[in-house]
Formats: structure tokens, C-alpha cells, sequence
């Protein structure tokens, strides 16, 4: 008798994002509204003439969180105030803690000093659209959370 391979379920519903200590709500369809980018490779390799090569590991752990918003999302007014602190000067309260969690996968990931990095670019028609925003992670942790089988 042949052995069944691995089987588990996906909901988004087990995906939390938020910011701020705030749960960022009213996501864009999609299989991409949440996507967490390092900022480098991890090394940069190095072949020698006679063919030996070594790998240099980086230190960088930053990251490129991109959320793509619907254009209710109430998160949308507090990134546009963050954005409008950081053009008028201000010094202090431009960065904000972010926080990642998949139940389903049991990945999570965070960032205290999460800014913005690009605004979305607006676009209107006779559909709404979205609101596609970039946040710099200068240091993006990963980690796992222990999912207990009911």
C-alpha cells in the first residue's frame, strides 16, 4: 500500500498583519498582498583564476514589506499620516513596529523600526483600485509560533 504524502489547508483568515499593534484590514485580492522581500542576496561570491570560490555572507537583514490595500483600508490614513510627518521634518514618529504571522505555515516576522518607503501610486476609474504601499524593514526578524493540532 503506497504512503500519502503530506496534506494541510491554506486560508488567508490564518494571516495576520499589523501594524503598529493595529490589524491591518481590508487587504487587495490577490495571492500577493503581503510580500516580504530581503533587500540583498544573502553573499556575494567570489571565483578565484585557478577556480576556488568562496561565498561572502552579508550582514544585511533588511527587508521590503510591499501591502497591497483596497482603498478603504483604514490602514491607508495611518500611512499617509506617517508619510506626511516624515515631508514636513519631523525627527520623531516616523517608524512604527510591523508584525507577520501565518498560522498555516507557522511563519512569523517582524520589524521595530519599520518606515515607508514608497507611497502607492494613485489611480481612479469607474472600478475601485488599489493602494500599493513599500515599508523599509532596516532589520526584518524571522521566526516560527507553535501551532498545537486540535
Amino acid at each position: 500500500m503506497a504512503e500519502c504524502g503530506i496534506f494541510g489547508t491554506y486560508s488567508f483568515r490564518n494571516v495576520a498583519f499589523n501594524i503598529d499593534g493595529a490589524m491591518v484590514t481590508n487587504f487587495d485580492e490577490g495571492d500577493d498582498c503581503i510580500t516580504i522581500a530581503p533587500t540583498s542576496d544573502l553573499g556575494t561570491p567570489k571565483v578565484g583564476a585557478d577556480g576556488g570560490s568562496i561565498l561572502s555572507v552579508t550582514a544585511d537583514q533588511s527587508a521590503t514589506v510591499t501591502l497591497r490595500l483596497l482603498q478603504n483600508s483604514p490602514m491607508n490614513r495611518f500611512l499617509e499620516n506617517k508619510v506626511r510627518r516624515m515631508r514636513s521634518g519631523a525627527l520623531t514618529g516616523t517608524t512604527f513596529a510591523i508584525g507577520f504571522t501565518d498560522l498555516s505555515s507557522t511563519e512569523t516576522g517582524g520589524c521595530t523600526q519599520a518606515i515607508v518607503m514608497r507611497e502607492p501610486t494613485i489611480t481612479r476609474g469607474v472600478n475601485t483600485n488599489n493602494l500599493e504601499w513599500a515599508i523599509f524593514c532596516p532589520c526584518w526578524t524571522k521566526s516560527t509560533v507553535q501551532v498545537n493540532a486540535a
